[in-house]
Order: C-alpha cells, then sequence, then structure tokens
C-alpha cells in the first residue's frame, strides 16, 4: 500500500464496464455466461475499491436507454442475470458488512417489474447506510435525464426563479448522492466516448479508458486508475 498521502485517491469513480459481447465472441462463452462473468467483475470492483477508504463512491453504467434496442432474446437474458444478483445482493455481506448505500438511477418504466421489486427492496433496506455509496445507471441515459430534469422545474418541483447551475444538481437523477460528479470516469473495452453517460456531473472528470475488455479487468487495472489520476493535474478551468 502507498505511504499516506503519497498517492491523490479519487473519492468517486465511475464506470462504463464495456465489452461483455466481445467477451463472448472472444472466449466462445454463450451471452447468459458472458454477461454473468461482467456483473460478477462489478462486484469484485466494488471488492478492490472498498480496500482503497477513500472510494466513497462508485458509479456504474449498466444498461443505456439505447440498449433497450437491443434483441428481446439478449435483454431478457439481461434482465434474467439483474433479477438473480438484485435477489443475491439483498443479503450481501459486502453491501451490509461495509454499510454500502445501493441507489438506481434512470426510467424504471423501461424495465420490468420483477426488476423493479428487487430494486426497490435493495434502496430499502441499504437507505441507512452511509460509509460508502453504490449507485447503478439501469434503464439510463444522460440527455433523457436532462429531460426529466426540466419537467421537474416546469412542474414546480425545482423553483425557476432560482435556478443555477448547483440547482439543477438538485433535480437531475443523482440529487441525493454525495458528491455526484465522478472524480473520473473509466471505459473499459478501448472505445473512447462517454456515450451518453451522466453528461452534466461529468463535466470535469478525469477520463481513463482501457483496452481490457471489462470481464477481463482485475485489481491491477484499479490500482493503475488510481495511479493514472494522482498524475493528473485538475484545474476545472482555472
Amino acid at each position: 500500500m502507498w505511504a499516506s498521502g503519497s498517492v491523490k485517491i479519487p473519492t468517486h469513480i465511475a464506470v462504463i464496464p464495456d465489452g461483455n459481447r466481445r467477451y463472448a465472441k472472444k472466449t466462445g462463452l454463450d451471452f447468459y455466461h458472458a454477461y454473468k462473468k461482467g456483473v460478477e467483475k462489478v462486484r469484485s470492483f466494488l471488492t478492490w475499491a472498498l480496500e482503497f477508504r477513500n472510494i466513497k463512491n462508485v458509479t456504474f453504467f449498466a444498461l443505456s436507454t439505447e440498449n433497450l434496442k437491443r434483441s428481446k432474446i439478449e435483454l431478457e437474458i439481461l434482465f434474467r442475470i439483474f433479477e438473480e444478483e438484485l435477489r443475491r445482493t439483498l443479503e450481501d455481506p459486502l453491501i451490509h458488512d461495509n454499510k454500502v448505500r445501493v441507489r438506481f438511477i434512470g426510467d424504471r418504466s423501461l424495465l420490468p417489474g420483477r426488476v423493479v421489486k428487487y430494486i426497490d427492496e435493495l434502496e430499502s433496506v441499504t437507505k441507512n447506510y452511509s460509509n460508502y455509496h453504490l449507485t447503478i445507471a439501469l434503464g439510463y441515459g444522460g440527455r433523457a435525464e436532462i429531460v426529466r430534469c426540466i419537467k421537474r422545474v416546469l412542474s414546480g418541483e425545482v423553483r425557476l426563479e432560482t435556478f443555477s447551475e448547483e440547482e439543477l444538481f438538485q433535480c437531475l437523477d443523482t440529487r441525493g448522492i454525495p458528491n455526484p460528479e465522478p472524480d473520473v470516469v473509466v471505459r473499459t473495452g478501448g472505445e473512447k466516448r462517454l456515450s451518453n453517460f451522466l453528461l452534466y456531473q461529468t463535466a470535469y472528470s478525469e477520463l481513463i479508458f482501457l483496452d481490457k475488455l471489462w470481464p477481463e479487468v482485475e485489481r491491477e487495472d484499479l490500482v493503475y486508475i488510481i495511479e493514472e489520476y494522482s498524475r493528473r493535474q485538475r484545474r476545472f478551468g482555472r
């Protein structure tokens, strides 16, 4: 472990875990087992992050609104895995022993009721935790999130007279999450774009791209992410 103060550790890491389908093709696995490995890697990544006590927030882009245009067969596989993993997470010691609050952002009306049921349960059983925060973007798109925010303003939920850049954070899906702006956004799979993820929140996030497919990521990659983040000078336009 690094000496105290020798490395600047991000407090909020957001992840675009890309490459599950390419991993299936590369390894000869069917979609179910490839995606299953991808979801298991989310749990592994959270475990590694918890070792670095300064990482208080981890956000994963699990399913975009664009992903929902995929074939019914593939979506059914994904929803089946989500249901299995959410049910498992309800009693996961990793969550409860570390007091991790779990939240979901996105449009739940786009998801099957059986998945939403477990989303609601998991948020409920962890609502009083505050040591760490895990956010899952499911049925989420950054542009759609901004539209939802505008509708909240128009409905009077947010006062237009006092509306500001800071107030806008209070009507986004991430409202209520401490430090909703990721220090660093990590995308795996070799692609170099945000793909409609946290468009407002990532205005000054550091971007790190890994060539590894998501199921191939290991703890050493998180160490690299932290070290690369620590080397960067964040000036926020100043």
